[in-house]
């Protein structure tokens, strides 16, 4: 289905376009959106028809869950837009932010489940026998799984952090609703009665992955480290320049996927014209743009190598030896 979608919507797999991306990013909202909004009504008209709190409290937690489908269709949205005057380096730090909001909203759910566990360890409460309640937990437990493996997919493909987020909260609902399952066979046909230290188990599950999503958007978002192996391979192109001396104080920052902006201080000889030496740091600026996708700013600091009284005749070419 997804592939499907994409040649039909997208009609492009050149997922290096930051603008097929986030279109790739959008759908798999609507995707998640769609698939939960169907969850709902299928829930809420059954649960009504048959008289069961159970399915139609379900339903509303399908609901619920099309909020951190919203949130991803909003993220793309605003981490598409383009650089403007209030955002010189773009808003692609926008993805992150509705990732940690997503991250948030995993959080108050795992707290919510773990109140409720503790609560049913506390005081057990039976457990009914319901057919079509158990019926429409299976099939809701496939969809999930089905968007668990589209956003794991989408996720490894383009490294999207919303995808990350929506793949964890998916196998969240899936674990949720395989525990009722379970516990619901169990105690019918065994008289055993596993919901709430379960539930704990998984409210823990849970919130191990709400704190993940949180911390690592929380490090990019307050500017984490960035790659040393990136840092080498851009040193490397600088110091392949004619007349390049040296490279220092390379700073980069991350404003959204594939949106990295950064100086470099490159070391020039003193005796080499202005106008050469800018026309060289030019082409390492675009160099660095084409092959690793740092928009660059170059300083040149002046180097005394090409002082002959100190070093001899073409000192330079002779050092870079």
């Amino acid at each position: 289905m997804l592939n499907f979608l994409i040649d039909k919507i997208i009609k492009s797999r050149d997922f290096e376009d930051s603008k097929n991306r986030n279109s790739l990013i959008s759908l798999s909202g609507y995707m998640g959106l769609g698939f939960n909004i169907l969850l709902f009504l299928v829930k809420i008209i059954i649960g009504l028809f048959i008289n069961s709190i159970s399915v139609i409290s379900d339903a509303v937690n399908n609901l619920t869950d099309s909020l951190a489908s919203i949130i991803t269709i909003l993220g793309s949205y605003f981490a598409a837009k383009p650089a403007d005057e209030g955002h010189p380096y773009g808003h692609g730090r926008s993805e992150y932010i509705a990732s940690l909001l997503v991250g948030i909203s995993i959080i108050i759910v795992g707290l919510t489940i773990a109140k409720s566990s503790i609560e049913n360890i506390v005081n057990p409460q039976a457990i009914s026998f319901n057919l079509p309640m158990l019926l429409i937990l299976i099939i809701s437990i496939g969809i999930k799984v089905y968007m668990y493996i589209y956003n794991m997919k989408i996720y490894k493909k383009i490294d999207s952090a919303l995808n990350k987020s929506q793949a964890l909260d998916s196998r969240n609902d899936v674990l949720m609703s395989s525990m009722v399952v379970i516990s619901v066979i169990l105690h019918a046909y065994f008289n055993i009665n596993i919901e709430g230290p379960v539930g704990f188990v998984i409210s823990i599950i849970i919130l191990l992955s709400g704190i993940e999503i949180i911390k690592e958007m929380g490090d990019v978002l307050l500017g984490k480290e960035i790659d040393p192996e990136l840092i080498n391979k851009l040193r490397d192109i600088l110091m392949q320049g004619e007349y390049i001396q040296g490279v220092h104080d390379i700073e980069l920052h991350e404003y959204g996927k594939n949106q990295l902006f950064g100086t470099a201080h490159v070391e020039v000889p003193v005796n080499i014209d202005v106008y050469t030496m800018h026309e060289i740091v030019d082409k390492l600026e675009k160099k660095a743009r084409e092959e690793l996708q740092i928009d660059l700013s170059i300083h040149m600091d002046p180097s005394y190598c090409l002082d002959k009284d100190v070093y001899g005749p073409n000192p330079c070419k002779r050092i870079k030896k």
